[in-house]
């Protein structure tokens, strides 16, 4: 008799059926540059130019020059165009080319409380940190049930800092995009009207909800009497035996589960979504869309609590009970790809929003015009302030195989418009507490987007999450800090790596910069000039012990006058 034992078949999650663990995530040819995107001077060092009629024609055999500068028409990293010149000190307000992403629940909050730490990581991404850096941010969550301008003021009062609608993505903000393909809806989860409201505010007609189903017909759900605040959500109007439903949308967690999975399993066995009908196929009934499938999330209870992916997990396992067939269902959220592509969408209009609110503009006739970034005509078209630009000092270089040309800027005529299309973020840096959701959505879509796990949530320290972090850290201040410090760290490396001896320099080593003694936070500034009126000390930036290259001491001085 044989005594070996058999393994008993593995686990295979209903709610890992997406596909999501088989993708491979897209790779970027050449990191986009970390430089800051806001220093219009340096906007060059990653530009590949391209004029908009001819900016390249090719003369002399195989060599091509670079003519004339119509546009900066794309921001790439290309440094075989663009020579870099050595890096000036960090004296002056800039916006990040890297980016943060954060969910909610568990990293920013956790059930009615505001973590502690994040009002102060949140203030760092606003330009309170050292190299004097305002870094843009959004906030994917799967949470949901309330209108995204709530939850922005929500958070505004938290975080104690302006937090705009467009930063906001919940679960089912994706959904908006299913308003021209479904005429009747029934959205389910949420308090009372809310998620009825938050739908038709996307644009959504005829929105119904469960309450509105157990008025017309309470026999539906036979264990549950409609309060007096229920029956004042529900709508009176509506004959659902006549009334076909085209799609059920789960919005939020539901907070009756029993009359909840009894309508909905109806309506996916009806026959064209009409209630007190029964297909024999099975195949008669309406969609079902998941604002996500989280099956546990944290709240201020010491264990985790069960979520809308556990509700799918009942609904799938009694629709397979009942025909012998999976279910079919369409899921948003985390970490999911549709997700994935409208925060990026989102992201890329948050960052070029932040950035042109950043770059000083004014009109042509202004006197203080040559100060400007960006130039206003009278038909209020935008241009490049050329003057501002050109004072920087850059080459254009262009590298064949068989030969290098370096051509100077051309000259830029008023009537050269400013064509500024945004790169990816170099990083965008994803801060979640669920390794099967925040971690896995971060890992699986795109390489340049690097995934931090905190502590302060669903995951439980000492265990070893099926999905792995790039970096584990105690709190959201922790993974603040440490992406902040890591992007600086590789800006001084490429700067470094590809700046340019000056006329007269002995050697390439005086090209090599640290910035580290020469920048403070504002706090930190007030803090010195504090310490130094009691103790008559000299101030950090003036250190003897700092060596600083002849080439920054025009900087240093502005610098010092600025402090």
């Amino acid at each position: 008799m044989s005594t070996e034992k058999k393994e008993s078949p593995q686990f295979q999650s209903y709610l890992n059926n997406d596909g999501i663990d088989d993708l491979t995530p897209a790779q970027r040819k050449h990191r986009v540059s970390s430089l800051s995107l806001s220093d219009l001077n340096q906007w060059q060092n990653g530009l590949t130019k391209l004029s908009s009629l001819t900016s390249l024609s090719k003369q002399q055999g195989s060599h091509m020059n670079l003519k004339k500068v119509d546009s900066l028409a794309k921001l790439s990293r290309n440094s075989s165009i663009i020579k870099r010149k050595k890096k000036s000190v960090i004296d002056h307000p800039r916006v990040a080319s890297y980016a943060f992403c954060f969910d909610i629940d568990g990293v920013i909050l956790r059930g009615p409380d505001t973590i502690p730490q994040a009002v102060e990581a949140i203030r760092m991404l606003n330009g309170d940190n050292k190299y004097n850096i305002k870094v843009p941010s959004i906030y994917v969550t799967n949470g949901g049930g309330k209108p995204e301008k709530v939850r922005a003021e929500d958070l505004s009062k938290r975080l104690e800092t302006e937090i705009k609608i467009d930063q906001i993505i919940q679960g089912h903000t994706p959904m908006r995009d299913l308003v021209p393909v479904y005429k009747n809806v029934l959205v389910v989860g949420g308090v009372g009207n809310v998620c009825r409201h938050v739908a038709e505010s996307y644009g959504f007609k005829n929105v119904y909800t469960p309450l509105d189903i157990l008025k017309w017909n309470p026999a539906v759900s036979p264990y549950h009497d409609l309060t007096e605040e229920e029956t004042q959500c529900c709508r009176h109007d509506v004959d659902f035996s006549k009334t076909p439903i085209d799609a059920i949308l789960v919005f939020a967690d539901s907070r009756n589960w029993a009359a909840d999975q009894q309508i909905i399993l109806e309506l996916l066995l009806s026959k064209n979504g009409v209630m007190g009908t029964e297909s024999k196929t099975y195949d008669e009934g309406p969609e079902i869309y998941f604002a996500h499938s989280d099956f546990i999330w944290a709240t201020n209870y010491k264990l985790n609590r069960y979520g809308m992916g556990a509700l799918q997990v009942s609904i799938a396992a009694l629709y397979k009970e009942h025909t012998g067939h999976e279910l079919k269902v369409h899921r948003f959220g985390k970490p999911q790809a549709g997700t994935f592509r409208f925060a990026n969408k989102i992201l890329s209009k948050w960052r070029k929003g932040m950035l042109d609110e950043h770059l000083k503009k004014l009109s042509v006739n202004d006197p203080n015009a040559e100060e400007a970034d960006i130039l206003i005509n009278e038909d209020g078209e935008e241009f490049i302030n050329q003057a501002k630009l050109e004072s920087g000092n850059y080459e254009d270089e262009y590298e064949e195989d068989d030969g290098k040309i370096i051509d100077k800027l051309g000259e830029l005529s008023v009537q050269d418009k400013i064509t500024l299309q945004m790169p990816p973020a170099s990083t965008v840096y994803f801060v979640g507490d669920t390794p099967e959701s925040d971690i896995r959505f971060a890992n699986s879509h795109d390489d340049s987007w690097f995934s931090i796990l905190v502590k302060t949530g669903v995951y439980q320290d000492g265990t070893v999450p099926k999905y792995k972090p790039k970096h584990l850290c105690e709190n959201v201040l922790e993974a603040v800090k440490f992406a902040i410090e890591r992007e600086h760290a590789m800006e001084l490396a490429e700067w470094n790596e590809t700046a340019t001896e000056e006329e007269g320099s002995a050697s390439r080593v005086s090209s090599k910069i640290n910035f580290n003694d020469f920048v403070m936070t504002p706090s930190e500034k007030k803090d010195q000039e504090a310490k130094d009126k009691l103790k008559n000390i000299k101030k950090v930036d003036e250190h003897e012990s700092v060596e600083v290259p002849d080439l920054l001491s025009a900087q240093l001085d502005k610098f010092k006058d600025a402090a």
